[in-house]
């Protein structure tokens, strides 16, 4: 779309990585130097090696797909450092939040408005509540928004930038008539579709013993220990449908495994993520996702017409609102369940439950009214939301923002989240995000380069 968002952004994937699976990388697509601590899990259990050995008996080759090559499988690398998350916060943050005078992070306080001079529209700082207090701060040059692809559009909109109907519905003034809110993408997948292990391959363990490894865990922090890892979820595998792109080197989907308690998950199937509280190294069955990484359909968000200032955005996904979806989706999960022919899944016993779940029993297993049943009934996401200020052209009707992402018709203010794709990555949104973020730092330093105030 832009050519400086094509592999022109490559060095600032580099700029952050600090990559230490040295063995593994080509240092041409990776970064050694940087803040951000990225390594493979030292903890890998046996159903880890056995999915990756199946995908490789089907001609899916060992890869790094954050290389070269995409289509393949690999344990994956991961933003972590001995077994424990490395956020952005903890990489870039903590680091020099005591030592830079010119930062100030206020924590527990939520922003609810742009200031912006109505008629010179000059964004000019913003007005943020903390406990229970309204403040505002000012800004000298411009205001960075960065609040992610749910609340960003939600912040601009209570500021009078968005659609021109919903503003007024809510009588706010329109400072600027954009497609806030628009072009809503998220990888979708589905929660119910089960691999059985045997009693020799799973990794449950009775409750009590779960808590003295907990214990265990964070009393020696032994990084080699099954709490240091995520299970199968560390295994990912890109494959393409028949429904694919015509480049062949572009998968359209990504194959996650979560570890599931079977008993759990069927007296539940429908809210199993939202009351387990095992960890991810317990399971005695595991969850194939066969994630969409190039959906067709696009949905919305808007304001809160009860309660727009503190209410949560009205989310509308409208997943599957394109049959293509639905048809790769399907394909997907079918060309999975091959999986099951392989030597490595027989030795292991390794079985897909045929058990058909509650919402879906008028379907035969394995048919695609069944398995298209699975992602409608039992929908879910990897939490990627993204497009919501859509970058693009100035004549694109949807954009948002332009290439230096500053919003268009406002001066001195810019987007800077997963918000501003204008179609979502084929892949997790981590990584481009901390990119987005290297790059527009590097456009507000070129911007005010030569300001001495």
């Amino acid at each position: 779309m832009f050519k400086e968002y094509s592999f022109q952004v490559l060095p600032y994937f580099k700029k952050s990585e600090n990559n230490k699976d040295i063995e593994a990388i080509d240092k041409k697509y990776h970064g050694v130097n940087g803040p951000l601590n990225v390594e493979r899990f030292s903890y890998v259990d046996d159903n880890v090696v056995m999915l990756v050995n199946a995908f490789n008996e089907t001609g899916l080759p060992l890869v790094d797909f954050n290389g070269q090559q995409q289509i393949g499988t690999m344990t994956a690398q991961t933003t972590s450092a001995n077994g424990k998350r490395v956020s952005t916060n903890t990489a870039f943050i903590k680091p020099i939040r005591k030592k830079r005078t010119n930062l100030t992070v206020r924590t527990n306080a939520r922003v609810t408005k742009i200031l912006i001079e109505r008629y010179k529209k000059t964004a000019n700082g913003v007005k943020y509540i903390k406990n229970n207090v309204w403040y505002k701060v000012y800004a000298r040059k411009e205001v960075i928004l960065s609040a992610g692809a749910l609340n960003s559009p939600k912040i601009l909109m209570l500021s009078g930038i968005g659609p021109k109907d919903v503003l007024e519905a809510l009588n706010i003034f329109v400072i600027k008539d954009l497609k806030v809110g628009h072009n809503l993408q998220d990888h979708v997948t589905t929660n119910a579709m089960l691999m059985s292990l045997t009693n020799k391959t799973s990794t449950m363990i009775p409750a009590n013993q779960i808590i003295d490894q907990v214990k265990e865990y964070y009393k020696t922090r032994n990084r080699n220990h099954p709490l240091s890892a995520t299970g199968p979820l560390q295994l990912t595998a890109f494959i393409r449908t028949k429904f694919a792109d015509k480049d062949e080197s572009l998968p359209d989907i990504q194959v996650h495994f979560d570890g599931r308690n079977s008993k759990e998950f069927y007296s539940d199937p429908t809210n199993y993520l939202e009351t387990n509280v095992l960890p991810f190294s317990y399971y005695d069955s595991i969850n194939v996702r066969p994630i969409l990484l190039v959906p067709e359909s696009k949905g919305y968000l808007t304001l809160n017409k009860t309660h727009p200032v503190f209410g949560q955005p009205l989310i509308y996904s409208r997943f599957f609102t394109v049959k293509k979806d639905m048809d790769t989706l399907v394909a997907a999960l079918k060309s999975i369940t091959e999986l099951k022919r392989t030597k490595s899944f027989r030795e292991k016993g390794v079985k897909f439950i045929r058990n058909t779940v509650s919402a879906c029993k008028p379907y035969k297993w394995g048919s695609y009214k069944y398995f298209a049943c699975l992602f409608t009934r039992y929908t879910s996401t990897i939490f990627h939301p993204s497009g919501t200020c859509k970058m693009g052209p100035s004549d694109d009707l949807e954009a948002v923002v332009n290439p230096k992402l500053e919003v268009y018709g406002i001066k001195h203010l810019r987007v800077a989240d997963a918000s501003i794709m204008p179609r979502i990555v084929r892949g997790n949104t981590n990584a481009p995000v901390i990119m987005i973020g290297e790059k527009i730092s590097d456009l507000i330093k070129d911007r005010w380069k030569d300001c001495t105030d």
